[in-house]
């Protein structure tokens, strides 16, 4: 008997062995039922538009399943875009809780910061950016919010402590970015020496801005050598500028053929109209009225534009007064069109207006409003 009993023990065993397993997937079984019947709640109070009882329903999920993160992560970057600025942060308040991997928490940190911002509350997103700086991920994308904050506060000089850090990045925007609010911050205190503009200009090449305001400062100092380096390079990198930076240029006192050469070059390789204009002007001066006439012509034909057009009227009439008479009921209809066209237009998102901004109203870039370029074009 006591033999047959040490026989029954390993069978005894195994019927323990299979029964606790079956319990635990049991509970585990139940347990995922339990998740399934909140999110199937949560999401039908979504869709009968209970959103606060959504919201709650969802978040008790947070402790039982944080493998479903990118899910809460999308949910909460709806309300963000739909202005449900509060539902959003207490989405990602509740993820920013979790223990979760490094790389997976601090891509919820700049989530967190970026609904701060849209709510208004700067100094908690900056704190929160702050610390993502140094993210190797993140840094350029912390950077450019964190410019954000100090662009709708005002707070330009706090952009200068991370010029190491937009040096680190390959991010050309953020080299303009830290350029402008450098500038920024230095015309309150009347601080804008040519040193100061020199040393931005030399620092962030592909800002224009710190070239055009050493040039203006050098132009009202009559220092025209170094106005004419700076807005020599511009016009070089920038040919766009032509519009604003030829009228300067005017004003530096640059030779006859220097002048003839750089019209020139921006007319016939550029296509330029505002250095076609000029040069035309110039061939009226210098040569004959003729000789300006068939050039703005053979221009016409390549690039018809209304500013091209305007010149050839302005030119015929000063060739008789029989044909002023005619033409100058011609060109107030021409000039009456011209000063409802936009000049300026954003590169970046299209935003058109008549006033040059350096930062623009709509998208909030950096010399990104730009003299639109083309048939009526500058």
């Amino acid at each position: 008997m006591l033999e047959l009993l040490f026989l029954l023990l390993p069978v005894a065993a195994a019927y323990g062995w299979f029964m606790g397993r079956n319990s635990v997937k049991h509970k585990e079984l139940k347990g995922r039922a339990n998740i399934t019947r909140n999110l199937s709640s949560g999401l039908n109070f979504l869709l009968t538009d209970q959103e606060d009882k959504a919201i709650e329903q969802l978040l008790e999920l947070l402790d039982i399943e944080a493998a479903t993160i990118e899910t809460y992560l999308a949910l909460a970057n709806l309300f963000r875009r739909k202005g449900d600025w509060d539902k959003a942060i207490r989405i990602h308040e509740k993820l920013h809780q979790l223990k979760l991997p490094k790389p997976q928490a601090q891509q919820i940190q700049f989530e967190l910061a970026k609904d701060y911002f849209s709510a208004g509350l700067y100094d908690r997103a900056e704190k929160l950016l702050v610390n993502l700086v140094k993210s190797p991920a993140l840094a350029e994308a912390a950077l450019k919010q964190l410019f954000s904050i100090f662009i709708a506060t005002h707070e330009w000089h706090k952009a200068q402590q991370y010029s190491s850090a937009v040096d680190n990045t390959e991010s050309r925007s953020l080299r303009i970015a830290q350029a402008n609010m450098q500038i920024e911050a230095l015309k309150p205190q009347a601080q804008q020496t040519p040193d100061a503009l020199l040393q931005l200009a030399e620092h962030y090449p592909a800002a224009i801005r710190p070239k055009y305001e050493l040039a203006q400062w050098a132009i009202s100092r009559q220092q025209p050598e170094l106005a004419k380096s700076a807005l020599l390079y511009i016009v070089q990198h920038k040919p766009q500028w032509s519009a604003e930076i030829l009228p300067m240029l005017q004003q530096c006192g640059l030779a006859d053929d220097e002048w003839y050469q750089l019209l020139s070059q921006l007319a016939n390789k550029q296509h330029n109209i505002s250095a076609i204009v000029l040069l035309a002007r110039w061939l009226a001066e210098h040569g004959s009225d003729t000789a300006a006439e068939q050039f703005l012509l053979d221009k016409l034909k390549q690039q018809p534009g209304i500013r091209l057009f305007q010149q050839l009227l302005q030119i015929r009439q000063q060739q008789s007064a029989p044909a002023a008479e005619v033409l100058s009921s011609v060109e107030e209809l021409v000039n009456a069109y011209l000063e409802k066209k936009s000049l300026y237009s954003c590169r970046n998102c299209g935003f058109k207006t008549r006033k040059h901004y350096w930062l623009c109203p709509s998208c909030q870039q950096w010399e990104s409003v730009e003299p639109i370029r083309g048939i009526d074009g500058r």
